[in-house]
């Protein structure tokens, strides 16, 4: 798929539904990722039930064959959420750039109201926290379950590198988006500025799409960053049928 294959959107108004109730289980998103209008790599999420009752988000990322030979790049998030209010509980994430490699983890004890900042070199950053603060992923399953107005501003916090940072996005608009062999799709569209210390995109412009209906899926991203045109666009999404 290239890029020209996204639309943006369409003059056609959509209905914003209420948003996602529960974030849903066995869930498994797969997008493209291209630079400069030139497909560099790919990226999956996934969520999972663990035997706490907790559910286990993953991000993995990695370079293509295009990339990798000047500068691959392999990504790793994994973030353990509160089924019912996506709450954090730990954090762990994983970069590698060419032989540069950053790791770092994150525990969360919501009763003392803290977070517990792993950072490297052995040094630990203990930082106060809410119930609503996220981490570099659970925030955009938080997201997916908050209301969406036109207009409206999207309060997230969250907790990175040793302190917080506000991350609040606007809704400008909703409209038909179409994505390759994925159609036609009703989409809300976001903005927001990514004010905290994001590899390659830290103080980025970005803009969001996720799905109108109460699934609130993430479509795609164009993010205007530092080092050019960077865009996320889904692939397929496929959810476990439970029997």
């Amino acid at each position: 798929m290239r890029t020209a294959q996204v639309e943006e959107g369409t003059a056609t108004p959509v209905s914003i539904a209420s948003p996602l109730q529960r974030l849903p289980v066995g869930e498994e998103l797969e997008y493209d990722i291209f630079w400069l209008g030139v497909l560099v790599g790919s990226a999956k999420m996934t969520t999972a039930l663990t035997e706490e009752k907790l559910i286990h988000l993953s991000f993995q990322a990695q370079s293509n064959w295009y990339l990798k030979p000047f500068y691959p790049i392999r990504v790793r998030l994994n973030s353990l959420v509160d089924p019912e209010t996506v709450s954090p509980r730990r954090f762990d994430s994983y970069l590698k750039r060419q032989w540069r490699v950053h790791s770092s983890v994150i525990t969360f004890d919501l009763k003392k109201g803290t977070s517990l900042h792993h950072l490297p070199e052995g040094k630990e950053v203990e930082v106060q926290v809410t119930p609503k603060t996220q981490d570099g992923l659970s925030m955009l399953y938080y997201a997916r379950t908050m209301p969406m107005a036109l207009g409206k501003t999207v309060p997230l916090e969250v907790t990175a590198d040793g302190k917080n940072w506000s991350l609040n996005g606007t809704v400008v608009q909703a409209g038909i988006i179409r994505i390759g062999n994925s159609g036609y799709w009703p989409a809300v569209e976001g903005q927001v500025e990514l004010a905290y210390p994001v590899p390659f995109f830290y103080g980025a412009t970005a803009r969001v799409w996720f799905s109108a209906d109460e699934d609130r899926i993430p479509l795609l991203a164009k993010i205007n960053s530092r080092i050019g045109r960077v865009t996320v666009v889904l692939a397929r999404r496929t959810v476990e049928v439970k029997k």
